[in-house]
């Protein structure tokens, strides 16, 4: 993703450990394994960018945790 002013930072939680092919697959974001999930960090400009990170997440068949706004780094 693009940097862009209006940015927000967002962590999304998924059940489990991801392999590196997934990991590749969130390219541009950070992405931290802690005990039993998986920590992916994006910055995202809109709701959009919040559901295409969703959509891609689904498509990988993992299971959302929870998405939290968090303070920008």
């Amino acid at each position: 993703m693009e940097a862009r002013v209006s940015e927000r930072q967002y962590e999304f939680r998924v059940l489990g450990r991801m392999s590196e092919k997934m990991r590749q697959a969130f390219a541009g974001m950070e992405v931290i394994e802690i005990p039993a999930e998986t920590v992916i960090s994006a910055a995202v400009a809109d709701d959009g960018d919040i559901h295409a990170v969703l959509a891609l997440i689904q498509s990988l068949g993992l299971n959302v945790i929870s998405v939290e706004r968090v303070p920008g780094r």
